[in-house]
């Protein structure tokens, strides 16, 4: 039995998901300023959104709408289930899961995760 069969995974947070349903795995980017959106981000960024940044892209959609064109999975501590948010990652096709309490605490920039969404639960898994 190999060591990852030994030990039931257990996910580190969970949220609501919103979008589309999947798995995507990929590194951490932790965003708590509207200033940290301005970078390149990699085919395997995954955003976690400060829940500060709430007002901010509810009076900047645009911003949402360019980060959801340039990400394949999002994780914000804020949103609901029927929201901009929400239809911004539908319209791109992307996963999205809000409501993942204090992720930018417990995640780290760089940090490996899976992330997986079923129907409207998310689930955030550590990697290595």
């Amino acid at each position: 039995m190999s060591k990852s069969e030994e030990a039931p995974v257990f996910p580190i947070l969970r949220g609501e998901s919103v979008s589309e349903a999947g798995e995507f795995s990929g590194r951490v980017v932790i965003v708590c300023e509207p200033e940290d959106l301005e970078r390149e981000w990699a085919a395997d960024s995954i955003p976690v959104l400060h829940h500060d940044l709430e007002a901010y892209f509810n009076k900047n959609p645009d911003s949402m709408k360019r980060l959801f064109e340039e990400v394949t999975a999002i994780l914000a501590e804020f949103g609901e289930s029927i929201s901009q948010f929400a239809t911004y990652a539908t319209q791109h096709g992307a996963i999205a899961i809000v409501k993942v309490i204090d992720a930018t605490y417990v995640l780290e920039n760089d940090m490996h995760i899976r992330i997986e969404a079923v129907e409207n639960q998310g689930d955030v898994f550590f990697i290595d």
